[in-house]
């Protein structure tokens, strides 16, 4: 049976609607039997949100913020880094200046005492009657031993009572009518690098002085062969 597509209600053949002269111009949208049946028209537009107290639903992290992370932690590690090594910089350098004159220190202690066993030794030597004037030197090797007016090895045995180590180092004794005026001692004869100590002592070993002086520091690296030959010069040359 046909019916009005404007008010829907049932007409009779060849019959028409009174509605649609009173609504002219007027387009009603057309009408789907599909949802007469009770069934629920679909809802159009944004999704409801959640009633309070519903959790909200949780989203993964971004890669952009993950990417993120990773790199703060990254330049936290160089600074870290930087600063461990600024601090190396700065604080070995000074603990290796400070046990070299440690080192410097003690051979200078070191030679101070082989002079004053030396010293000893010779004031007993003299006591015993044996003769020590002149000007000679007396080395840790006999074979360097030059002008001594007597037997070294009875000089030796009397230093060892007074100084127990001297054996370990390289050393040599001015001496001047029974009196130690210089000495310098050093754990070798040629290695350059090695600390030396020197009696009269200085910031620097000193050179001897013939003149009685306390000598002249060094200006150079030398060994302790350098600072023999140097006296050698200066006593017999």
């Amino acid at each position: 049976m046909p019916y009005c597509t404007q008010c829907g209600r049932y007409l009779s053949a060849g019959e028409t609607c009174s509605c649609s002269t009173d609504r002219s111009g007027y387009n009603a949208p057309p009408q789907n039997n599909y949802y007469q049946g009770g069934m629920q028209q679909p809802q159009y537009g944004y999704q409801q949100y959640p009633q309070y107290g519903y959790p909200y639903p949780q989203y993964p992290q971004s890669p952009y913020q993950q990417q993120k992370k990773s790199h703060t932690g990254l330049i936290l590690l160089l600074v870290f880094l930087g600063l461990f090594l600024l601090g190396a910089a700065m604080i070995i350098p000074a603990m290796m200046s400070t046990v070299k004159r440690s080192k410097e220190s003690v051979i200078r202690s070191e030679a101070n005492q082989i002079s004053k066993a030396a010293n000893t030794a010779l004031v007993e030597l003299d006591e015993e009657g044996i003769n020590t004037r002149g000007l000679y030197i007396i080395s840790s090797d006999p074979e360097d031993n030059v002008a001594v007016p007597f037997d070294s090895d009875t000089f030796y045995e009397h230093i060892n009572k007074y100084f127990y180590g001297v054996s370990k180092y390289k050393y040599f004794v001015v001496i001047r009518n029974g009196t130690a005026e210089y000495c310098a001692v050093s754990t070798s004869w040629t290695n350059k690098n090695d600390y030396i100590g020197t009696w009269p002592a200085g910031n620097t070993p000193r050179y001897y002085d013939k003149d009685g002086g306390k000598g002249a520091e060094t200006k150079k690296k030398v060994n302790l062969d350098d600072l023999y030959w140097h006296a050698y010069d200066r006593i017999f040359g």
